[in-house]
């Protein structure tokens, strides 16, 4: 075989020089020997100028292509590929297939392979100013195939190219891209497991030492994990989600799913709980959190999940749906549902924002549970609701944060609230007034009396969201996001039982001799235990005063220093004590509250010789040596996703490591591993059997009963976008310069709707010459309309800010700037206006 190294020609050799431009006259790979001899023995010309034959010796990696002749002969068709596209790549263009023929038999009788950039170029864009970039240069280089007796002969070859010839870039043409079985095999786990495509394709070029070691581009892994994700959802809509839970359910009767249609059998609502979430309500359902901010997916529905609390202080789902509307009958729905789904079990307090439906939903659903507003999100809105006043750095947002956590008490907190009203004139305030009419949702001094399990306002809204955080995105459809809630409880499980083992295995310290303290490492978990050593650690600082005794009852004062970032304050707390049954309660509510022995309670224990821990405060939700029953319960997940073949391409590629690892420490251990394993590869490929596209989770479940919790068995359809509350973005009031800018946009946009209006007669109105006329004066030219569209917006905009300026001018003497930085205000009203 003679090689084919050269890529191009030039009439005059003779001119050729280190800079020389990209090549513009066509180049012959068939002169390649009589061209060579005229060009420098250390360079070669490409497209991008000259070279180095060492670089290009590399790429090619020495191997000698024949250059295709007339009558050569082949085997089969995809040998003919095969060489065509291995010579085209060491030449340095693309290969595409521009006909092919196929006989009785249903083989291939008659192709031609040609340059990628042959053909016409095409420009499909409207706007000529920014046309749609082509690699078409009318090629005539191809090859023509031909089927005779078997064999497949080339009949005409054409090796002319009228373009630059590059075989440094031959691995980004589309026809030398490909990405292997081995490869997809690592996407598809990576994408499973929430790893980014960035991530995951940085990973293949460490591994293989560069990027011009990959035969494949980033784009190419994108474009297979996108149609990978498509087969594995299907359509992915609310019929795909129905599937969905039916598959769950015929997998395990304790998986719930309830879906709400409309009239037309479109997606309204949906809920789903598995089976462990369900019997985890058992433990932890005494206190709920339910939120709709967390997500929403492609079709806007909001994300409601219902959040308990373990034993580990961590939080853990009972349950999830998806709503379309936020208004009372939604959350009646959703919440009929949930208690459905936990047997008619209310919980005993539950947490939620001040949304207005879903207090009217609670009230009607659980009307004997205990409902309290987010304090996080209410001060969150202080500055909102109050920064404009003047007073409102100098005292005022103190006042008020010493009313909601400087109060022990309800008596209390009316007077300082009473106090805080009148000292800064808000009685006119109708957001603090709607605050106050609903204080016994949201201040501490109400909810003293009630079991919080240590859901602190922070935490709840902290914790979902880093929660489902890496695994739960947005805008995807129904069934992704259902696949990457399941990721993300897995995920969950997972941190729990980690907690649980650290639990089983670690023990704390104690940190004193106290035998309460000890009681309390043998039955808590670690992160409570924890808890309770944060108390212990304050009562050298602590010295309760015996304020009086009724019968029984003694009453203590404990002064304690309370620290608040980079303040610390005294706050006395009162302690009630009963020498009876050794029953103690606290003005401060940890305990109430949280479930958590207070440093004051403590160190009344202390003064009245208590060694034992009372029963009473031993709560079972915090102990470790309680078997509960929602951990022995698998949550059976879907794994439609894999392929029947996964678990055999796992062992065996865990085998295949145990066999490197060995082999890799001896040259000769290599050699002949290599030699063992190329043989096995040959064998095994002439006895392929075709691949297994089987899914366990396809869209066709066999043999599966009808789901009554699926609404019937007519088809779903997917949801309408939901439009989120608060006022659209559309309807905001437009300024005047916006609105002559949309007119004069919608007059140039009537003007070339009319060049592409088809006339009633069948034929196509003429559009004119608009690439010949781009600057011409022609008024039938879009460029001029786009031109002339820029002009009158920048007039506009001129007119619009002289008019601004003036008006600014005019009105500068009325605008009063309050030297606290609040917002500025109308120099005719009082600066404190409540």
């Amino acid at each position: 075989m003679t090689t084919a190294s050269a890529v191009s020609e030039r009439g005059d050799i003779e001119d050729l020089s280190p800079n020389s431009a990209e090549i513009d006259c066509p180049s012959t790979s068939a002169r390649v020997e009589e061209s060579n001899k005229y060009i420098p023995k250390d360079s070669i010309e490409t497209e991008d100028g000259i070279n180095e034959t060492g670089q290009l010796d590399h790429e090619v990696g020495g191997d000698t292509i024949e250059e295709p002749k007339s009558k050569m002969e082949f085997n089969s068709f995809e040998e003919v590929m095969t060489y065509y596209k291995q010579y085209a790549k060491n030449i340095g263009f693309g290969v595409m297939t521009r006909r092919t023929e196929k006989g009785d038999d249903g083989t291939v009788r008659y192709a031609t392979l040609g340059c990628a950039r042959g053909g016409k170029a095409r420009n499909r864009t409207l706007n000529v100013a920014r046309p749609r970039p082509t690699g078409k240069t009318e090629c005539k280089s191809h090859i023509n195939i031909l089927k005779v007796d078997g064999k497949y002969h080339l009949t005409t070859v054409n090796n002319t190219h009228n373009h630059g010839l590059s075989p440094k870039k031959s691995r980004f043409f589309r026809c030398n891209r490909e990405v292997s079985d081995s490869v997809k095999r690592v996407l598809d786990t990576n994408d499973l497991a929430g790893i980014r495509m960035n991530k995951s394709f940085g990973s293949l070029v460490v591994g293989v030492g560069g990027f011009e070691n990959l035969p494949f581009l980033e784009k190419d892994c994108r474009n297979y994990i996108d149609k990978a994700r498509h087969l594995r959802l299907g359509a992915g809509g609310a019929g795909a989600l129905r599937e969905y839970f039916e598959r769950m359910q015929y997998k395990n009767p304790g998986f719930f799913a309830s879906m709400d249609l409309d009239d037309d059998g479109r997606l309204k609502n949906v809920f789903w709980a598995d089976p462990r979430s369900r019997a985890a309500y058992d433990s932890f359902g005494d206190v709920v959190t339910f939120d709709t901010t967390y997500l929403t997916n492609r079709y806007g529905m909001p994300f409601a999940p219902f959040v308990g609390v373990n034993h580990h202080g961590q939080s853990t789902l009972l349950g999830a749906g998806l709503i379309s509307t936020e208004d009372t009958a939604t959350f009646v729905w959703l919440f009929k549902t949930w208690l459905q789904c936990m047997d008619g079990i209310a919980p005993r307090a539950i947490i939620t924002d001040q949304d207005r439906a879903m207090k009217n939903a609670i009230a009607i659903v659980f009307p004997q549970s205990r409902h309290r507003f987010c304090l996080w999100h209410i001060l969150k809105k202080v500055p909102e609701k109050l920064s404009s006043y003047s007073a409102y750095k100098s005292g005022m947002k103190n006042a008020l944060m010493k009313c909601v956590y400087d109060t022990q008490n309800v008596a209390e907190f009316e007077s300082a609230w009473e106090q805080l009203i009148s000292t800064y004139k808000l009685e006119e305030n109708a957001w603090l007034k709607s605050l106050y009419t609903e204080r016994e949702h949201w201040v501490p001094a109400f909810l003293k009396d009630t079991f919080w399990a240590g859901m602190s306002t922070t935490q709840r809204s902290e914790s979902m969201n880093a929660f489902f955080d890496g695994y739960v995105h947005a805008k995807t459809n129904l069934k992704e996001f259902v696949d990457q809630f399941d990721n993300a409880l897995k995920k969950k499980i997972e941190n729990e039982n980690n907690a649980d083992f650290h639990s089983f295995s670690v023990t704390i310290p104690c940190i004193s001799r106290s035998p309460i303290e000890k009681k309390f490492q043998e039955l808590y978990t670690n992160a409570k235990f924890r808890e309770v050593q944060r108390e212990l650690q304050c009562l050298i600082d602590l010295a309760p005063e015996l304020l009086k005794r009724d019968g029984g009852v003694k009453t203590y004062l404990v002064e304690d220093e309370v620290h608040v970032e980079d303040f610390t304050k005294l706050v006395t707390y009162s302690v009630d004590f009963s020498d009876v049954d050794t029953a103690a309660n606290c003005s401060c509510g940890l305990f109430q509250m949280r479930g958590i022995l207070c440093r004051h309670i403590l160190v009344v224990f202390k003064c009245n010789g208590i060694k034992a821990l009372p029963k009473q405060y031993i709560l079972d939700r915090w102990r470790k040596d309680i078997k509960r029953r929602y951990t022995l319960i698998n949550s059976s997940y879907d794994q439609g996703a894999q392929r029947a073949d996964a678990n055999r391409y796992s062992t065996l590629l865990n085998i295949c490591y145990k066999m490197i690892t060995h082999a890799a420490g001896s040259k000769k251990h290599t050699e002949d591993a290599t030699q063992k394993l190329y043989s096995m590869i040959e064998l095994y490929s002439d006895n392929q059997e075709p691949p297994s596209r089987t899914c366990t989770g396809s869209n066709v479940v066999p043999s599966i009963p009808d789901v009554s919790t699926c609404a019937g068995s007519d088809k779903v359809l997917s949801p309408l976008i939901v439009r989120g509350k608060g006022r659209p973005p559309s309807l905001r009031r437009a300024s005047t310069m916006e609105k002559e800018i949309r007119k004069v946009r919608a007059k140039a946009k009537n003007a070339t709707v009319k060049g592409k209006r088809k006339q009633r007669d069948g034929g196509d109105t003429p559009l004119p010459d608009t690439c010949r006329n781009l600057f011409g004066p022609s008024d039938k030219d879009t460029c001029d309309v786009g031109l002339s569209q820029l002009v009158e917006e920048s007039s506009i905009l001129e007119k619009c800010r002289t008019q601004r300026q003036g008006s600014m001018i005019g009105s500068q003497e009325m605008v009063c700037f309050p030297l606290d930085g609040s917002q500025p205000v109308d120099g005719s009203q009082p600066v404190d206006g409540g």
